[in-house]
C-alpha cells in the first residue's frame, strides 16, 4: 500500500472543502484533499457569497475571479413567489430588496454567484497554490495514532481501487451535512428545526408561459404539497424543483423514476402534460433525485483530538439568508490559522480548542435566524427583520474565547457592523488605507500573520516588535495614522481583534509580548 505524508488532509471537495485547502495553502500548510465524487456539483446550492466572504476571499486573492464568473440568475431574477402552483393565482409576490448600502462598511459587495460556479473556481486556486486534490477519492477509514501526534488514513481511488495510507497531523472533515467523520466520532447534534426530507430534481423545460413576463427565482408552492421549492438552475431552461417525500412511509430517492418526477414538476408548474426532461443532478449518476433535509441543527463539539468539523458537517441551516455555506466558509478561515500557527511551533496546541468555542455561538444564531425567515416565507409572509439585522448575523458577531482574554463577556452576540470600533473579540472595521502602494482597504492587511495597527507615534510599537524577534510570531505593523487614533491594535489573521492597547499604555516589548502570548495561549 502506498503511503504519503502531509500536515493537513482535508476529507471534502464542496466549497468548504476548498476553501480550507486555499487558506491553509496561503499560511504555508502542506494540504492533501479527498473528495469521493468524480467532480463538483453542478447543483447550484447556495447562490449567494456574503460581503464578509468576500472579504476574505478578497484577502486571499479569489475575490477578482468570482466576480468575473458567470453571475446567477439571480441577479435579474429577482421575484419572490408563494402560490398553489406556478402557473396559478399569486398568494404574494415581492422583489427582493435592494442590499444596505455598504459604503464605509465594507470593501466587498455580496455577490451573486452560484456554488456550483465557485467551486471549480476555488478548486483551481488550492491546485495552484499546491493543495495535493484528489477528486473520485474516499476516506476508507482514520485513526489517531496511539502516540497521540498525527491521524493515520486510508484513503481510496475509485477509478482504480488503489489505496493509500496517509500520515497527517491534523484532519479536517468538510464531508457535508451526512458527514460520516462526525459520525465515527459519535459527535451529537442540537436540533433546533425538525428535519423535513426533500429531494431535489432538475428538469429541462420551457416555462416562458407559466411565468407569464414574471421574474421569479423562489416559488414557494402548495403543490405537489406544501413544502414545494421551485427554482430556475442555472439558465431559464434548466429549473431545480425542491419537493418533500416520506421515508416514514417507505419511500427512498430510488423510488422517483422519470415518470413520477415528470408528474410532480408538471404538478408544481400547473400544466399537465408540459415537455419536460429530468436530469441526474450528481455528475456520474444515474439517479434523478438527491435526497437532503430541510433543517436546522449545530454539532455538540466541534473537533475531536486532532480531528475537526467545518461547514455542514456542524451545522445545517435552512438556505433562507444565504447563511449555511458563507458559514462554513468562515469556518474554514477560522480555524486555517489556528492549525498554521500550532503547526508552525508559533501558538499553544489549546488554540485550536477556541476554534468551537468562536464558532458554534456564530452557527446557532444562523440556524435561529435562517429557521425564523424560511418559517416565514413557506406560510407566504414577507421577510421581517427577523431575531437580528442581517448585517450583524453576516459580519457583526462577536468572539469570546479564551484567544481574546479582553473581550467583553456581555452585550449582544452581534452588532451591526456600522457599530464595530476595533473592541477585542470583534471583526476589525474597512478603513481605507494604501496597500501595496494603491487604496485598499484593512480588510487586506489580514491574511497569513497577525497585524499591529497603530494610530501616530507607531514606530515605537515598531522597534518594540523588533525587540521580541522570533517571538513576534511574524507580526507585520502598520501605521494607520488618525484610523487607529492613539491606540494600538493586534489583530488576527483572521481579521478579529485581539487585543488593543489602552490609553496611555507605553509601547514595549514586554506589553506586546503579553498581548500575543494571550492570542496565542502559549
Amino acid at each position: 500500500m502506498a503511503a504519503l505524508t502531509t500536515q493537513v488532509l482535508v476529507v471534502g471537495g464542496g466549497i468548504v472543502g476548498l476553501s480550507t485547502a486555499v487558506f491553509l495553502r496561503d499560511h504555508g500548510v502542506d494540504v492533501t484533499l479527498v473528495e469521493r465524487h468524480r467532480d463538483t456539483s453542478f447543483l447550484p446550492k447556495g447562490r449567494n457569497l456574503n460581503a464578509r466572504t468576500m472579504e476574505l476571499y478578497l484577502a486571499h486573492g479569489v475575490s477578482e475571479d468570482i466576480r468575473a464568473a458567470p453571475q446567477s440568475v439571480f441577479e435579474t431574477f429577482d421575484e419572490r413567489l408563494r402560490a398553489v402552483t406556478l402557473a396559478g393565482e399569486e398568494i404574494l409576490r415581492e422583489v427582493r430588496p435592494a442590499p444596505e448600502t455598504l459604503e464605509g462598511i465594507s470593501p466587498s459587495e455580496a455577490a451573486l454567484v452560484d456554488q456550483s460556479t465557485v467551486e471549480p473556481i476555488l478548486r483551481a486556486h488550492a491546485v495552484r497554490r499546491g493543495a495535493d486534490v484528489r477528486f473520485f477519492t474516499e476516506l476508507v477509514s482514520h485513526e489517531h495514532r496511539a502516540d497521540g501526534q498525527g491521524i493515520r488514513a486510508v484513503v481510496a481511488d475509485r477509478a482504480t481501487g488503489e489505496r493509500t495510507t496517509v500520515y497527517a497531523d491534523f484532519l479536517v472533515a468538510a464531508d457535508g451535512h451526512r458527514s460520516a467523520t462526525r459520525d465515527d466520532l459519535g459527535i451529537g447534534r442540537r436540533v433546533i428545526e425538525e428535519p423535513v426530507p426533500v429531494v431535489s430534481v432538475v428538469f429541462e423545460a420551457d416555462l416562458t408561459e407559466p411565468l407569464r413576463g414574471r421574474h421569479v427565482a423562489l416559488c414557494y408552492l402548495d403543490e405537489p404539497e406544501r413544502g414545494t421549492l421551485l427554482t430556475p438552475l442555472d439558465t431559464l431552461e434548466r429549473w431545480l424543483l425542491i419537493v418533500p417525500y416520506h421515508p416514514e412511509r417507505g419511500e427512498s430517492p430510488d423510488d422517483f423514476t422519470a415518470e413520477r418526477c415528470l408528474r410532480l414538476f408538471r404538478a408544481a408548474v400547473g400544466v399537465p402534460g408540459l415537455p419536460a426532461r429530468p436530469l441526474p443532478a450528481i455528475p456520474g449518476s444515474e439517479r434523478l433525485a438527491h435526497s437532503w433535509e430541510l433543517t436546522a441543527w449545530v454539532a455538540d463539539r466541534y473537533h475531536a483530538g486532532r480531528t475537526f468539523l467545518v461547514g455542514d458537517a456542524v451545522h445545517v441551516v435552512p438556505p433562507t439568508g444565504g447563511l449555511g455555506a458563507n458559514t462554513g466558509v468562515q469556518d474554514a478561515h477560522n480555524l486555517a490559522w489556528k492549525l498554521a500557527a500550532v503547526l508552525s511551533g508559533r501558538a499553544g496546541e489549546s488554540l485550536l480548542d477556541t476554534y468551537e468555542a468562536e464558532r458554534r455561538p456564530v452557527a446557532l444564531l444562523a440556524a435561529e435566524f435562517a429557521t425564523q425567515r424560511q418559517s416565514a416565507r413557506t406560510a407566504g409572509h414577507s421577510d421581517d427583520e427577523g431575531p437580528i439585522d442581517i448585517l450583524a448575523a453576516v459580519m457583526g458577531h462577536r468572539y469570546r474565547s479564551r484567544a481574546v482574554p479582553d473581550a467583553d463577556p456581555g452585550g449582544p452576540a452581534a452588532l451591526h457592523p456600522k457599530d464595530l470600533d476595533g473592541a477585542p473579540g470583534t471583526r476589525f472595521p474597512h478603513r481605507e488605507v494604501t496597500v501595496d502602494g494603491r487604496p485598499g482597504s484593512t480588510v487586506e492587511l489580514f491574511r497569513d500573520r497577525p497585524v499591529l495597527l497603530t494610530g501616530p507615534g507607531g514606530e515605537a510599537w515598531e522597534r518594540a516588535a523588533r525587540v521580541l524577534g522570533h517571538d513576534a510570531a511574524g507580526l507585520r505593523v502598520i501605521s494607520c495614522g488618525n484610523e487607529v487614533t492613539d491606540r494600538a491594535v493586534l489583530v488576527r489573521p483572521d481579521g478579529f481583534v485581539a487585543w488593543r492597547s489602552r490609553p496611555g499604555d507605553t509601547p514595549s516589548a514586554a506589553l506586546l509580548r503579553s498581548a500575543l502570548d494571550g492570542m496565542l495561549l502559549r
